[in-house]
């Protein structure tokens, strides 16, 4: 959200991975959407029959934060700095920020600041090939932190 705030660059949004048309990972986003628009949850979640259950998570993952970008893209200016000065939930519940690697104590933040380092953070996590491989059939050995082929862990 940093393309909002312009905290981090001033670049403008680019969604996570544009998924290929014609690719695998493309036609697992298509199944998902057409299975969510079905009214049965239980299917629209369901890992289709044959397919890797980390590649079905990640496509998910990555099109969830793409729609929470957009939705929040579409509330920024009602939630400014000035009208937002704090992230809270009601008047009982205030958000601190902490990421335990560049911010270790928690900060008290504005609202739009609060969103900015949270979707700047899941964003630095999508990009991260050793949680999110961006190759198909390539699974990453957790441990070791190298790519494996498909099959071997």
């Amino acid at each position: 959200m940093s393309f909002l705030f312009g905290s981090r660059s001033s670049k403008t949004f680019k969604p996570k991975k544009n998924i290929p048309e014609g690719s695998h990972q493309y036609e697992l986003l298509k199944h998902a959407e057409a299975t969510l628009g079905s009214g049965n949850l239980r299917q629209a979640v369901m890992l289709p029959e044959g397919e890797d259950l980390n590649e079905w998570i990640a496509v998910n993952t990555v099109d969830f934060f793409n729609q929470i970008n957009m939705l929040y893209g579409t509330i920024t200016e009602f939630c400014t700095e000035v009208s937002c000065p704090v992230m809270s939930a009601g008047p009982r519940y205030e958000y601190h920020w902490a990421d335990g690697t560049n911010i270790k104590k928690p900060i008290k933040c504005s609202a739009p600041k609060y969103i900015d380092y949270l979707m700047t953070w899941v964003q630095d996590q999508l990009d991260d090939e050793t949680l999110f491989p961006s190759k198909i059939g390539i699974q990453l050995d957790r441990q070791a932190g190298v790519g494996a082929s498909a099959g071997t862990d």
